[in-house]
Formats: structure tokens, C-alpha cells, sequence
């Protein structure tokens, strides 16, 4: 049968796990901490499994929408019945939940991970151990929970032990708990410290590659541009004529090797002089046969007279390689503004690898060099990215806690990041980017996760053997004193079975109680003396208190609780003798004026004074005579003479008048009393409410008609119907 407190209990810390689960606490990468699971092991302690079942489909829940997968909804639901039933029987929640993950736990979420995940085998364990760990933590955290709760605030009707643990059971216990949650949170802080520091490590290294590369890649074409612009002032402002050109190239190329080739060409935009010239042919060059007026270099340098790089671009006549051009201007000593032609050289674009391979002597790292319009200049050989392709990436990692930057050149799609990397931007709007491979980093994480933990299970069993030589330390001794304390004759061998181990309180302790025995067996019997006495002083307590119950504190007549619980009695005992009853109703006339007239005490002293003359005037052993309520007092005649009742009351009504009730200073004042009553033969009904109902309606008759009477009905079976 579900109980209501019970299932809004488990409900309500559902709900909070669901909310805490909302924001799990990030580790490492995509990795993080689950803490709003402790919500159903609490429910698993108070209430067992079906509870706790509810409770970790709603934390479930919570990691469902942070997430958006579905193996919580099989593993914590799962471990929430495992550990309810494990309460059941009366296992530690923590043993219990350490059970669960080595033997069900983890082999099954290796073999979901298996099939849904696509990681490699290496992060598959780091990521399955990372589950029994978490679980661990959340549930010690949740079992610390319950035992530092107060008492006080248990939930009614939870789960109780049938057997008592033992003081060396319960102490061993909770040192585990203690110990396994401290142990955890300071080995989860430092690595994720140290994971942090090495994060920023690489990203700084990452960065200052980026700019040394960049800085060096800047170097290189600049001083190559300066190559090309001197080149060409020179060849403008020589003597020499066309015809030498040729010769003085092919000198100038010696020093620049890293330029694939070299040429001059006129204004027409036919190569002229050519380097290396065996490449062209010797011909080729002397006939003017070949053009360049349609590249970029050439009308760029001679139509806007200014030093140019191209964008990379395959080259043409001295081969098929890619290329980037530099081009500047020539002009005629005795003219110059306008241009007679250009000279040009070629970048070799694999000499970037000599820059690349300098760097990656010292870093596992790889580089990428792209145009002004994304075009791969270079790359390394292990990016596998081909020259003059355009360069296609997608950022990655967004689900990761991390300070790298991350970037994906292969799978595009995926969320599992490939790379770390960091980019410069070249003054010449060229892009470079270094990159790391992001899964060394996560295999040294793994690795530095699983020696921790490694050291941490040991440290952890050691710990645990310590905790019980201690426990055993503490808790034996103790059974000795307990065994002496019940064997009172053996008090001279305490010394002998004492370790030298013993603690020096239980020591202290057990020569305390020793001491004091004597004196317990005769407190005992004079406490049994004192419970004697106290016992006849409880009884004679008890009956005056019982007389205080049923009495008017201030009339000293009975109460109204009084009337109501024997009613019923007096009604039967007339049933059964055949006899009327007579229940009436007395009320003071104008009450309220004499408090307010004369003050409270004097109206007190009127109650009491007519609650005498009531006394003296029912004074029949089977008449009850009490006060109601206020200004109302109540009499029950049983076995009456139904002809006599109202000649009975009127004369109570007059001796009420012709009383004088005496008041300080003042002359003194009566009273007068209204009185409803009503009178049945036996078996009209033993309802009391019924009787003061009717005998109420013949009171307020009587103050109706102009108070000081009395007015008395006969009860019939028709009323009673009505």
C-alpha cells in the first residue's frame, strides 16, 4: 500500500535531484561530476527500492536533458533498487554501492559504451572507471547525509533495523564513509588542478608556436619581398641593357634559392630572362615566346606599378608545382615612370617545411599556412591536407571544459574534437595555424587518472585495515567492561584483562564502574524504597486529579465533561426500572448587568452562592447538579415523579429570589432564574444533545415571557421522531 508522506518524500527529493543534475560539475573534457544522485540514495536508506526507483527516474531525468542520452535511465534506476534492497537487508549503503559498480555497474556500461560511443578502448576505461568513482562519491556524500540528520527529522514509518550492528561494525562504517568521500573529493581537486595547469601549459605553448612560426613565416617572405623590390631598383637603375638581364638574374637567384625560379619580363608580358633557364629552354626565352600578361603578378606589378605577392596558384612553363609569386616593377634609367616590365620570383611553397620541421624538433605539433582567400599554402604531412585546396574546419569541443581551442580538419561532423590549436594572422592577411592532436592529451589525463584512483584503492584498503585494528582496539575493551559489569565477582582480575593497548579513558572508565558498584546496588534499593512510596503518592495524585476533571473549578460542582460521560448510564439504569427523567436547564436573568454593574467578583460570588442553594436543594444521592457554561447550570433528576418536577422547580426559583447576595459598600442584591426543563418516561432516547436541545427551547420560552420562570415540557415518542 503506498503511503502518501512516504511517495511525496521520494517526489519531493526527485525533483531536487533532477534540478541539481541540470548543471552536473565539469571535469575534464567532456567528463563530469553527478552530485543530485545522492537525492535517491537517501530514499534508498529511509525507504527502500520501489521508493528510491521513483526518485532516480527523476534524477535520471535531469541528466537526460543536460545530456541527451539514455544509459542513465537504465544504470541509476538500476542502482537505486540494488541499494533499496541491500537496506532491506540491512547491508551498509556504501558496501552495498561499491558492489553494485565492480559487479553490474561498470560491465554494463562498457558493454552500452561499446556499442553507442565511438572511443577509443583506452578512454572507454578511463570513462567506465570514472562511473563506479562518481557513484561511489555521491553515495557516501548521500550516506553521510543520513547519519548527521538529526533524528528528529526522520521521515515516520522508515526503514528500521531488525538486527543491531555492532560498535565495531557501526565505527568501522562510518570511518569508510568519511574516509572513501574525503579520499575522493581531495584526489578529484588535485587532478582536476593539475589537468587545468597542464591545459594552460599547452595552450600557452600552442600560442607561442603560433607566433614564433608566424613571425618566422613573416620574416621569410618579407625578406624575399625586399629580395624581388631591390632586385628591381637595381636592374632599374643600372646601365645595363635587356640583353644582360639574363645573366644578372640567373647571379641573383643563386643567392635566393628558396625562390623555385625567377624572370623578367617586358611591358608586353614575354619573359624576357629566365632563371633557371634550362627549364624554359634558352630559345624559348631569346624568342619571346612565351606570355605572362595574364597573371595576376604581372599586371598587378606593371598596370599598378607596386610590389605584389599572389594568392598561391600552380605554376605555368617552369612546371606544375604551386607557387607564390612576387612581383615588382622595372622602369628605364632615362624614364622613370612608366614601366618597361616586371621581374618576378617564385616561392617554392615546400620550403615552409624547413620552418615546420625546426619547430616540431622541440613539439608534437603540426602547422597549416593558408592564403588571404583560405587557400592551403602549406601543411603539414601528417594533416594530410593538399596544397591550393581550400581549407575546411569546424570547431569542436563546445561540450568540453577546457581552455584549449579545438578544431576538426577530417570528420567535420563530429563532436569529439581532433585538435588543440592556436592562429596567427600574418600582416599580409595570410592565416597560420599550429595544432596538437587532442588525444595525446586526453590518453595523459586517462593515465593520470587511473594512477591516482590506483593509489587512492590502495591507500583506501590500507586505511581500511587500520580502521579496524583501531575499531578492535576500541570496542574490546569495552566488551570486557560490559562481561564484568555483569559478572560482579570478578573484579579483581580487571587489572589482567587489560591490554597494554588499552585506551587510558576506557581504562579509567573500567576502574570507575569497579569502584562504584557497591554503591549502584545501594542506590538501587533505596530508589525501589522511593518508587514505593511514590507510587501511593501517584494514586492519591491521580484521584484528585481525576475530582479536578469533573469539577467546576470555581462552584465546585460537577462540569459539563462530567454530565456528558455519565448521562448515558443514568438514562439506562431509568430505562431499566421503568422511571422518568427530568433534565433542566437554570439560567441566571440579567447576568451580564451584574458583572458590569457590580464587577466579576461579585458575579462569581453570585455563581457560587447559587451553586450552594443548588446543592441544598437537589441534595438526592442519584441528582446531578453542575455547571454548564457560563451563567448555565445544568440538573439531571433521574427516578422522578413526573407530576412534581415543575412544582419542585418553581420552588427552587423562589428560594433563588429571596436569597440576598451581600456586596461591599453596597446594599445587598438577589437573583432570579430562568428554568427550561423536560421530563420523558423510560426509552425516549439517551442522546444528550438531544435533551439539552429540547430543554433548551423551553428556556428560551421562559426569558421570553418575561424571565423568573419556569417552563416544563413532557417529552413523547413524537418528538423523539421530530
Amino acid at each position: 500500500m503506498i503511503n502518501k508522506n512516504h511517495l511525496g518524500f521520494a517526489l519531493l527529493l526527485g525533483l531536487l535531484g533532477l534540478l541539481v543534475n541540470l548543471a552536473p560539475i565539469p571535469l575534464f573534457g567532456n567528463q563530469q561530476l553527478i552530485i543530485g544522485n545522492l537525492f535517491f540514495v537517501i530514499v534508498a536508506i529511509f525507504l527502500g527500492p520501489w521508493y528510491a526507483l521513483l526518485t532516480s527516474l527523476l534524477c535520471a531525468t535531469g541528466l537526460y536533458i543536460a545530456w541527451d542520452s539514455w544509459h542513465m535511465f537504465l544504470l541509476f534506476p538500476l542502482e537505486a533498487l540494488w541499494l533499496g534492497y541491500a537496506r532491506r537487508k540491512e547491508f551498509y549503503t556504501l558496501y552495498a554501492d561499491i558492489t553494485f559498480w565492480l559487479l553490474l555497474g561498470m560491465p554494463l556500461f562498457y558493454l552500452y559504451a561499446n556499442l553507442v560511443f565511438q572511443m577509443p578502448n583506452s578512454y572507454m576505461t578511463f570513462i567506465t572507471l570514472k562511473q563506479g568513482i562518481n557513484g561511489m562519491l555521491y553515495t557516501a556524500l548521500g550516506a553521510i547525509c543520513v547519519t548527521m540528520l538529526p533524528s528528529q527529522l526522520h521521515i515516520d514509518g522508515k526503514l528500521m533495523n531488525k538486527k543491531r550492528k555492532s560498535f565495531n561494525a557501526q565505527l568501522t562504517y562510518t570511518f569508510t564513509q568519511v574516509l572513501t568521500l574525503a579520499l575522493l573529493v581531495s584526489a578529484l581537486i588535485f587532478n582536476n588542478n593539475s589537468i587545468d595547469q597542464q591545459q594552460r601549459d599547452v595552450k600557452l605553448n600552442l600560442e607561442d608556436s603560433a607566433a614564433h612560426l608566424g613571425k618566422a613565416t613573416e620574416s621569410f617572405i618579407e625578406g624575399h619581398i625586399s629580395a624581388i623590390d631591390n632586385a628591381a631598383r637595381w636592374l632599374s637603375l643600372s646601365n645595363y641593357d635587356a640583353a644582360q638581364w639574363q645573366s644578372l638574374l640567373s647571379k641573383l637567384h643563386q643567392s635566393y634559392p628558396f625562390f623555385i625560379s625567377m624572370l623578367i619580363a617586358d611591358d608586353k608580358g614575354l619573359i624576357s630572362a629566365a632563371s633557371p633557364i634550362s627549364r624554359l629552354g634558352k630559345e624559348t626565352v631569346q624568342n619571346k615566346d612565351l606570355s605572362i600578361s595574364d597573371r595576376h603578378y604581372f599586371q598587378e606589378a606593371f598596370y599598378n606599378q607596386l610590389t605584389f605577392i599572389s594568392p598561391a596558384f600552380l605554376g605555368r612553363g617552369f612546371g606544375t608545382d604551386p607557387i607564390v609569386a612576387i612581383s615588382a616593377p622595372l622602369y628605364s634609367k632615362d624614364n622613370p615612370v612608366s614601366p618597361i616590365g616586371i621581374i618576378e620570383g617564385s616561392l617554392n611553397l615546400t620550403k615552409f617545411a624547413s620552418i615546420d620541421e625546426r619547430n616540431r624538433e622541440f613539439h608534437e605539433q603540426a602547422m597549416v599556412l593558408t592564403d588571404e582567400n583560405g587557400l592551403v599554402i602549406y601543411a603539414s604531412e601528417m594533416l594530410d591536407l593538399a596544397p591550393l585546396t581550400p581549407l575546411k574546419v569546424s570547431t569542436s569541443g563546445q561540450r568540453y571544459r577546457t581552455s584549449l581551442n579545438m578544431i576538426n580538419f577530417r570528420n567535420l561532423d563530429s563532436f569529439n574534437p581532433e585538435f588543440a590549436y592556436a592562429k596567427y594572422v600574418l600582416k599580409n592577411g595570410w592565416s597560420l595555424y599550429v595544432v596538437m592532436p587532442f588525444s595525446p592529451l586526453v590518453k595523459q589525463v586517462e593515465q593520470q587518472y587511473l594512477t591516482t584512483f590506483s593509489l587512492l584503492f590502495i591507500a583506501f584498503i590500507i586505511t581500511i585495515l587500520l580502521i579496524k585494528v583501531i575499531s578492535n582496539r576500541l570496542t574490546q575493551p569495552l566488551e570486557t567492561i560490559a562481561k564484568k559489569f555483569s559478572q560482579w565477582g570478578m573484579a579483581e582480575h580487571q587489572d589482567e584483562a587489560m591490554a597494554d593497548t588499552t585506551p587510558q579513558e576506557i581504562y579509567a572508565l573500567s576502574s570507575s564502574i569497579q569502584k562504584s558498584k557497591q554503591e549502584l546496588i545501594s542506590y538501587q534499593l533505596e530508589l525501589e524504597e522511593k518508587v514505593a512510596m511514590r507510587t501511593v503518592e501517584l494514586e492519591d495524585a491521580n484521584l484528585k486529579l481525576q475530582a479536578l476533571a469533573e469539577r467546576d473549578e470555581l462552584t465546585q460542582l460537577y462540569n459539563r465533561r462530567y454530565v456528558e460521560n455519565h448521562f448515558g448510564n443514568i438514562h439506562d439504569m431509568c430505562k431499566r426500572s421503568y422511571a422518568a427523567l427530568a433534565f433542566c436547564i437554570i439560567d441566571i436573568d440579567h447576568f451580564k448587568k451584574i458583572n458590569d454593574t457590580y464587577g466579576h467578583q461579585i458575579g462569581d460570588s453570585a455563581l457560587i452562592a447559587l451553586a450552594e442553594l443548588m446543592k441544598q436543594f437537589f441534595k438526592r444521592d442519584t441528582d446531578i447538579v453542575s455547571r454548564y457554561g457560563g451563567e448555565e447550570f445544568l440538573v439531571v433528576l433521574p427516578q422522578c415523579n413526573a407530576l412534581q418536577v415543575e412544582q419542585h422547580l418553581n420552588q427552587f426559583k423562589e428560594l433563588v429570589a429571596e436569597h440576598q447576595i451581600e456586596v461591599p459598600g453596597q446594599a445587598a442584591i438577589s437573583l432570579t432564574v430562568s428554568i427550561g426543563a423536560v421530563i420523558s418516561n423510560a426509552g425516549y432516547m439517551n442522546d444528550i444533545d438531544h435533551w439539552f436541545k429540547m430543554a433548551d427551547l423551553n428556556l428560551y420560552e421562559a426569558k421570553e415571557n418575561g424571565r423568573n420562570r419556569v417552563i416544563c415540557s413532557l417529552l413523547s415518542a413524537e418528538d423523539q421522531l421530530s
